[in-house]
């Protein structure tokens, strides 16, 4: 509310807002015409207010507080943090890893990629980092020592199960290598990245898509790369993995057709993981029941597609007894 003057009413021929006594009485309605008979009677007032544009800009200024305490919400959270009772998912029964670390794996992913979405990228890339450590030291507590390719799975939805069982393989693989801890973690991070091109954002960073495209889907390699270079500020090693784990051993991937000893070993690495959680997930060409059918498939693509150090480091991991269904392993 402002106080109007009298001068500045007889610039209107139409009221451009409403008028108001001391006690918030209405006295005119926005839109009136302004007869002579009517800015005469307004002079009857001592003082006289207006509900005006200005209360456009509180209402914008509201808003934008509404905002920021929304975005503070959206960003201040922590793995300790989350309730598990407060996020619905499958679980897998048979896993070596706690029923309560499974759902809040999967519910810290889940904030952590809201936040990219919206466009908060140094919070989702601190957020990662945190991931990685709980991976490390939490979620790995049990999985060395399982033997069951189906025991170290997260099942469910696939958008947040992928990244992570592509991460969690990828560390089992690299650890048999000897990684040391820094390239260990740092090869965690980048596969749990490796398909954050596509998540393709908008020029206004305030919303994003998931590319359906195939011929755009093939493009989350390059874009993925820039990603993590341009927006996270991440390091090339991490970038190339995105780049890179759609290389084929034979030099028949994409985006580059690299072959051999060409193709960065932890994209290598992470294209195993990939196409191990791809397959399992019946995201392939090939429907499988059990973790033994998902090894035979593997080894069936073989070094065409394969490092043949990784494929074998990757398949020694796991008995190739491990019958369990998997649909019944779900609840």
């Amino acid at each position: 509310m402002r106080i109007v003057e009298s001068s500045e009413l007889s610039n209107y021929k139409v009221l451009p807002f409403d008028l108001f006594t001391e006690n918030k009485s209405k006295i005119l309605e926005a839109g009136e015409v302004l007869t002579p008979g009517k800015l005469i009677m307004l002079k009857n007032y001592v003082r006289i207010y207006a509900e005006d544009f200005l209360d456009g800009e509180e209402e914008q200024k509201k808003e934008n507080e509404t905002k920021k305490h929304s975005s503070q919400r959206l960003r201040n959270f922590s793995y300790e943090s989350l309730d598990p009772e407060d996020f619905s998912t499958v679980i897998n029964k048979t896993s070596a890893m706690r029923q309560e670390t499974q759902i809040k794996i999967k519910y810290f992913y889940k904030r952590i990629f809201d936040l990219f979405i919206q466009g908060f990228y140094d919070d989702g890339i601190l957020k990662m980092q945190s991931l990685v450590n709980i991976i490390r030291n939490e979620v790995y507590k049990n999985l060395y020592k399982s033997g069951k390719g189906s025991r170290v799975r997260l099942m469910g939805e696939y958008e947040l199960c992928h990244p992570l069982n592509v991460a969690i393989v990828s560390g089992l693989i690299a650890k048999k290598l000897e990684y040391q801890p820094r390239a260990f973690e740092e090869l965690i991070l980048a596969a749990l990245l490796h398909d954050i091109g596509k998540l393709k954002i908008e020029l206004d960073g305030e919303s994003a898509i998931l590319s359906t495209n195939e011929e755009e889907l093939k493009e989350h390699t390059v874009i993925g790369y820039k990603m993590i270079k341009e927006k996270f500020g991440l390091s090339e090693s991490i970038a190339r993995v995105a780049l890179e784990h759609h290389e084929n051993n034979d030099g028949s991937g994409y985006p580059r057709g690299l072959s051999n000893d060409f193709i960065f070993e932890p994209a290598q690495i992470v294209n195993v993981a990939n196409c191990y959680d791809n397959i399992a997930c019946n995201r392939t060409h090939s429907i499988v029941a059990n973790n033994r059918e998902v090894l035979r498939e593997m080894l069936d693509i073989g070094t065409k597609k394969f490092s043949a150090k990784i494929l074998y480091t990757f398949i020694h991991m796991f008995n190739y007894d491990d019958l369990g269904d998997f649909n019944d392993m779900m609840v």
